[in-house]
């Protein structure tokens, strides 16, 4: 969840970290504030993007794959 950054940089972060397919993005700290998200913080949310489901500290391909699987 990218908002302090441009649109510009925070999509060069995730292709430089190997992140997320999606990523959401604001100018403002309002998505920030609301899921309480720091930086760097994986949130796995419902589907229906409301309820958060998994929260990992940090980044990596494994921590991504340990949380999904723990909630599939």
């Amino acid at each position: 969840m990218g908002g302090s950054d441009t649109l510009a940089q925070a999509e060069s972060f995730v292709d430089s970290a190997g992140g997320p397919a999606n990523m959401l993005w604001g100018e403002s700290f309002e998505a920030w504030n609301h899921y309480r998200a720091g930086n760097p913080v994986l949130i796995l949310l419902d589907g229906a993007g409301v309820t958060p489901l998994e929260r990992v500290n940090g980044f990596n391909a494994n921590r991504l794959q340990n949380a999904l699987d723990s909630v599939s």
